[in-house]
């Protein structure tokens, strides 16, 4: 049975009296029946059905049309303007979020609204949605075209209007849970992606310059130092981002913590986030031994290359350099551990290449 919530106005489904799918009020069948007859039957009775229609198939460009007719009619239509908000938010494109518009639009609706507290319960869940289904599609463009310049702060701006709306959801239905653990993913997903990914590159591209050093390939090592230049130019602006959002995450976790103190899932996060730093620590130590291995490997060749050469020719040398090089590979292992002092260094030497 299609019923409308005497409390926010929406619209919904049910067989039977239940709570309320916005704003968590009971819903009496009766009544939200007899409301939602009442609106079919007003004035602009057809203009919001084709309206939520519009919706329904996603056809937001037509929804908007109708939900403008009507308050072309009647100014002061809570629900037509909360409809533009929806509608207008999905017309966005990566480069033009319209989700200011669309919060202008829903405070009239909350201004307008006979019930403000459920309305405005209602607002926040649209908002929630939104922010849920649009960042994952601007961290994969991000990721997409994370090597162009000023993708990362692309991100940020959007992260930070994003962030502005959820905040405003928060404010409006403070006893939310839900509400705030978005928040608090959000500020985790925009330093942990990115940084995760300019981890990757930086190791890749130093592997990448000691191989194509000792192969004494110019163009691959030139490369990969100019890879590894903007992988360290993107950690150290996601660092600078990172002092910002963690304050603004802090504000989020304060909020679970107040709504739930034994919260699981906030402390299922915070561990895994632990547990990520002491992997990536893990990791980092794991790729500098490898890469200083490699590098005392290049070195034990190079030097027996040079020495054979003379001696017995070019393809005899570099047979008897491999050998040599294969035979000293359980000292180098040995010592490799030892030398992982020397990893800062050579990512310095690296660097300034």
């Amino acid at each position: 049975m299609q019923v409308k919530c005497t409390s926010c106005g929406a619209s919904q489904n049910i067989s039977q009296a239940q709570s309320c799918d916005f704003c968590g009020n009971l819903i009496e069948l009766e009544s939200a029946k007899s409301n939602y007859q009442k609106v079919m039957q007003s004035e602009n009775g057809n203009l919001m059905t084709m309206a939520e229609t519009a919706i329904e198939a996603t056809n937001w460009e037509e929804a908007l049309q109708f939900f403008n007719q009507v308050l072309t009619k009647d100014i002061s239509n809570s629900d037509a303007w909360l409809g533009k908000g929806i509608a207008i938010v999905y017309t966005s494109k990566i480069g033009d979020l319209k989700i200011k518009e669309a919060i202008a639009y829903w405070k009239n609706a909350l201004k307008h609204s006979p019930n403000q507290e459920a309305m405005g319960k209602r607002v926040a869940k649209e908002i929630d949605l939104v922010v849920n289904k649009f960042y994952p599609t601007l961290e994969n463009h991000f990721i997409q075209f994370k090597d162009l310049d000023n993708s990362y702060g692309e991100l940020v701006e959007k992260f930070v209007i994003l962030e502005g709306a959820q905040d405003y959801a928060v404010k409006l239905d403070p006893t939310n849970i839900t509400l705030a653990k978005t928040g608090y993913l959000l500020c985790r997903r925009v330093i942990d992606t990115p940084k995760n990914h300019a981890l990757a590159d930086f190791n890749s591209a130093i592997a990448g310059a000691v191989i194509s050093t000792f192969q004494e390939n110019k163009y691959k090592r030139d490369d990969n130092f100019k890879k590894m230049s903007k992988a360290r130019d993107l950690k150290k602006l996601i660092e600078q981002a990172a002092a910002i959002v963690e304050e603004i995450e802090m504000k989020y976790q304060n909020m679970i913590l107040a709504l739930d103190e034994n919260d699981q899932d906030l402390r299922k996060m915070i561990e895994i986030s632990e547990q990520n730093k002491k992997v990536k620590a893990e990791a980092a130590e794991v790729n500098g031994k490898i890469i200083i291995s490699i590098f005392a490997l290049g070195i034990c060749f190079v030097s027996c290359y040079v020495i054979t050469l003379p001696l017995l020719g070019d393809e005899i040398g570099v047979i008897v350099s491999l050998i040599a090089t294969v035979a000293l590979y359980p000292l180098v292992r040995k010592f490799f551990p030892k030398s992982y002092a020397l990893y800062p260094l050579v990512r310095k030497l690296f660097s300034k290449s």
